[in-house]
């Protein structure tokens, strides 16, 4: 029986396009290597990090002070690359001065900035992706099973974030529903090309506005924000924690923000298959324990702001018709957002 040819195309592509990357490290290395900042020292190329809007590189940069880990994020080039890449650097710098010099190694070092190239060099934090220990531990077969250890590993976080906004506590500001709705309204325009119903909106909105109107006025603590505070962005090593990733940083903001995005990332994961509700609940309540320390907690700012965290972790994600199962997905997390926008959660 005459077997059939075999397509060797994609394995041509496949070929060509890793030429393609180690063409690009090669250069990207010569350039690097021809910076003050590194000039006669040798860079070793180490692994691609996972990422979702940049390319990260680790590298082992050797000199005659040492040995010591790099990490090289390229943004995709475009309109914003450069301004994101000022931007980051300048962050990285005033988050380090803000948090001191025991909390300030929790946060990568910047050491050069190539705007033109959209390329930002720091010093490599220590840790793995909190989203690595999620998927190991708090899946539903181990899940049950790692509760404590889940639960611990939250607290640990919650226990950093309320660190972070000591160190960087600032003058509190009154609420106000305007700029909330508005922001809101700006994320769930996306929606539909998410693949959820058309109404969904309208109803999120109208609940999110009778929640949020008795709070106008109201005033709120004050602190810095991280701006993306998600498993992605958090390192766990051993008994440690840091955190990566500061483009969106800001000295003054809800100190409800950063919480709000870490639970809202909770109550969008919840909605995949993949996971343990159990192993979610207990990172949710480990993760509020470490943060509140004993103290009070306002559940109805907390609540809007994890409905806010929500819907721009779902606004900036992929379409339910790609990395996630389409059968069930929209149901369970249009039901959890109904929920959290009428106060029922």
């Amino acid at each position: 029986m005459r077997k059939p040819k075999r397509d060797i195309q994609p394995t041509v592509a496949t070929l060509m396009q890793q030429r393609s990357k180690f063409t690009h490290d090669r250069e990207l290395e010569r350039e690097l290597l021809a910076q003050p900042a590194f000039a006669g020292g040798t860079l070793k190329f180490v692994r691609r990090l996972s990422a979702s809007h940049s390319e990260l590189l680790e590298y082992s940069f050797q000199s005659c002070d040492g040995t010591k880990s790099l990490v090289v994020k390229q943004q995709a080039l475009g309109p914003d690359s450069e301004r994101a890449t000022l931007q980051e650097f300048a962050n990285l710098g005033r988050v380090r001065t803000l948090l001191g010099l025991a909390l300030g190694r929790s946060v990568p070092e910047p050491l050069l900035a190539l705007p033109k190239r959209g390329i930002l060099v720091t010093s490599k934090v220590p840790g793995s992706p909190l989203t690595v220990t999620l998927k190991k531990y708090a899946n539903r077969l181990a899940g049950p099973f790692r509760t404590s250890a889940i639960s611990e590993t939250a607290r640990r976080v919650g226990t950093w974030l309320r660190s972070f906004q000591d160190a960087t506590h600032a003058e509190p500001f009154t609420y106000s529903t305007v700029p909330y709705l508005a922001d809101l309204e700006l994320r769930l325009s996306q929606f539909q090309e998410k693949g959820f119903e058309p109404g969904l909106t309208r109803e999120i909105l109208r609940q999110a506005s009778l929640q949020s109107a008795p709070l106008n006025g109201r005033l709120i603590s004050a602190a810095a924000r991280h701006g993306d505070f998600i498993a992605q962005n958090i390192l766990i090593e051993d008994d440690g924690v840091a955190v990566v990733d500061f483009e969106g940083f800001s000295e003054r903001e809800a100190v409800y923000d950063d919480l709000g995005m870490f639970l809202g990332y909770i109550l969008v994961l919840g909605a995949r298959a993949l996971y343990s509700p159990q192993s979610l609940g207990a990172a949710r309540r480990g993760f509020l324990a470490g943060f509140l320390a004993g103290d009070a907690i306002d559940q109805a700012l907390l609540n809007i702001y994890i409905l806010k965290g929500a819907v721009r972790i779902i606004a900036d994600g992929p379409s339910l018709t790609k990395n996630w199962c389409r059968v069930g997905t929209a149901w369970m997390l249009t039901k959890r957002l109904k929920d959290l926008a009428s106060g029922a959660i």
